[in-house]
């Protein structure tokens, strides 16, 4: 019997927001509170690093900050956004024998995320190990590889329904059986047209 594959992003999509853009926030809003004042100028700094560099160094840089600390509560993080969260009827996981969040945002948090909704697996951003290189992000192709090395392993060759909001997924799109788009704007229509992917749009 050939497994049902349900691919879904986080930022956009399961949640309307861009969870890591309130991580930082609630990070140094709780360093404030915790009176971790050197923390609290350690993150700003690294999150002025995106001033003169990608925003995937960026985000290396606030991991390597967080990596190995266990003063962070992350559930508490995800008990925060809680309200933001995107009720996409259109889509229940039940239907699908393998369903994957897949996301660039941090592991560290989405990992709870996909665990309090149901998913069996999440792909994330993982906490640095060693110097920054373009595979550290799981974005875009990095996100397809990693999807697609975990299919092979369970012997899957095949996406059945894809559920994203951003253009970041094409790697994805062209895989995927069904791609189902969240609120998409015209330059993401346009740009989904011109790359002759088929798609439906739920909001």
């Amino acid at each position: 019997m050939k497994k049902r594959v349900l691919v879904f992003d986080l930022d956009g999509t399961l949640f309307k927001i861009n969870t890591f853009h309130y991580f930082i926030k609630y990070l140094l809003v709780s360093f404030v509170k915790g009176f971790k004042i050197a923390l609290f100028f350690k993150l700003s700094l690294a999150v002025l690093s995106r001033l003169f560099s990608t925003h995937a160094k960026m985000k290396y840089n606030v991991l390597l900050l967080l990596k190995n600390r266990d003063d962070i509560d992350y559930n508490a993080f995800v008990n925060s956004i809680t309200k933001k969260k995107n009720q996409i009827s259109a889509v229940n996981i039940s239907n699908f024998d393998l369903t994957i969040l897949a996301t660039a945002a941090p592991s560290c948090y989405a990992n709870i995320i996909a665990k309090n909704e149901g998913f069996d697996i999440c792909f994330g951003t993982n906490f640095p190990n060693g110097k920054f290189n373009l595979a550290f992000e799981n974005s875009k192709n990095n996100k397809k590889e990693n999807v697609l090395k975990y299919l092979k392993s369970q012997n899957i060759n095949k996406i059945n329904t894809l559920v994203t909001d951003h253009i970041d997924d094409l790697p994805l799109m062209r895989l995927a059986s069904k791609n189902l788009i969240v609120s998409p704007d015209k330059d993401l229509l346009n740009k989904l047209k011109l790359n002759s992917i088929s798609f439906e749009v739920i909001n």
